[in-house]
C-alpha cells in the first residue's frame, strides 16, 4: 500500500474513531495512567482578549518556550499525548520544564479553566489527524492550528 492509500485509510479511521473515555481533568493525583490522549484545554471565565494579551506579555519575556500564538478563543489549546498525558500535563500547568513548549499556566494565568480528556485506542499517525482535525474545527488561542503541515 503506498504512502497516500495509508493516509486515506488512516484519514477514515481519523474521521470515525470514538474515545474510549472522555473525562474533564481535576488533579494529577487522580489522573488514571493513560499514554494516548487528546486533552483540550478552555478557559472558562474571564476576558479571552485580556488572557491572549496576558501570555503574549509571558511569551515576550523569553524566560519559558511558550506555544505559538494564534487569536483569542475560549478554547485555549488542543494537543496530544502518545508517550504519557500526566507529564505532558504538568508541563502546561507550569510544574515542567520551562524549556518545553507549553502554556506554563500558573506562571501567568489567574482565571480559572478546564480540561477534557478524550483517551483513544488508535494508532499515533491517526491520534495526530484526528488532533489536527479538533484544532482546525476549535481554533484554540495557543499552540499550532490545524494539520502539523499548516
Amino acid at each position: 500500500m503506498g504512502y497516500l492509500d495509508t493516509l486515506i485509510q488512516q484519514c477514515y479511521i481519523a474521521k470515525t474513531a470514538l474515545p474510549v473515555q472522555e473525562f474533564i481533568f481535576s488533579t494529577l493525583d487522580d489522573l488514571p495512567k493513560i499514554s494516548k490522549a487528546i486533552y483540550i484545554i478552555e478557559q472558562v471565565d474571564g476576558d479571552i482578549n485580556q488572557t491572549f494579551n496576558h501570555f503574549l506579555t509571558f511569551k515576550e519575556q523569553a524566560t519559558h518556550a511558550c506555544a505559538k500564538l494564534n487569536a483569542p478563543c475560549a478554547v485555549m489549546y488542543v494537543g496530544s499525548s502518545i508517550t504519557g498525558l500526566k507529564n505532558r500535563l504538568k508541563q502546561h500547568l507550569g510544574l515542567g520544564h520551562k524549556g518545553t513548549y507549553a502554556l506554563h499556566l500558573n506562571q501567568w494565568f489567574q482565571g480559572q479553566f478546564k480540561i477534557t480528556i478524550q483517551q483513544y485506542e488508535v494508532e499515533n499517525q491517526v491520534l495526530q489527524l484526528i488532533e489536527d482535525d479538533l484544532s482546525d474545527q476549535l481554533k484554540p488561542a495557543f499552540g499550532k492550528s490545524g494539520a502539523n503541515n499548516k
